[in-house]
């Protein structure tokens, strides 16, 4: 058994600075607070203290995610061609196809992925859905066949390398063959995660710029 105060100790908060959680953590004795930067917003905060503290309190390695992050901001850097530039490719894509009516971005992931594509869903539609516009994105959706699908969708399949599921290789295939964009995404394991955080927030960014 801990008092009170010690109590408090064993506690952190992930806040901005001036913020109300400032003051409780403060009144309270917290054992640490970790502040965030004003100027990122919400859904552009996945590796920031945001995200990269619980990260660290779950047992990532924080060090590599952040590493391999570090990769895609060197290849997604302003110097790189357009067309060597995985974040501009990804957002291009996505950007003239909204333009051409394809505004359904159709989210599939591998199972060890599954909750990428939430965290996809609302960077995607709160930073494009302005000013009675947006893409759409589907996620959690389960792949049909080309038929029951119109000519408003891309498709985008985030994978890990070594988790490879045939059946829906095959139906990515069959939606290729019918018309159908499809980006196709593989990761090494799931540190690449911070790699991808950062291509696909270059992606939405670079996509509402040209819609």
């Amino acid at each position: 058994m801990v008092g009170a105060a010690e109590l408090c100790k064993r506690f952190v908060a992930i806040t901005d600075p001036g913020s109300k959680m400032q003051q409780v953590a403060e009144g309270d004795g917290f054992g640490h607070i970790f502040a965030g930067l004003p100027s990122i917003g919400g859904r552009y905060s996945a590796l920031s203290n945001f995200g990269m503290v619980p990260s660290a309190v779950m047992g990532v390695d924080v060090r590599k995610f952040l590493d391999r992050a570090e990769e895609m901001v060197q290849s997604c850097a302003s110097c790189v061609p357009a067309e060597d530039n995985p974040g501009v490719v990804l957002g291009t894509i996505m950007g003239v196809a909204a333009r051409n009516g394809r505004d359904k971005l159709t989210i599939i992931t591998s199972p060890e992925l599954w909750d990428l594509g939430a965290w996809l869903e609302q960077l995607v539609a709160e930073s494009t859905g302005k000013q009675g516009k947006g893409l759409f994105p589907v996620e959690g959706e389960t792949v049909g066949k080309p038929a029951v699908y119109g000519n408003d969708r891309v498709f985008v399949h985030l994978h890990l390398r070594s988790s490879p599921d045939s059946q829906i290789a095959r139906t990515l295939v069959a939606l290729e063959k019918a018309g159908h964009p499809v980006i196709r995404l593989e990761l090494n394991d799931p540190l690449d995660l911070g790699a991808e955080f950062f291509r696909w927030e270059i992606a939405t960014a670079v996509a509402a710029a040209l819609w």
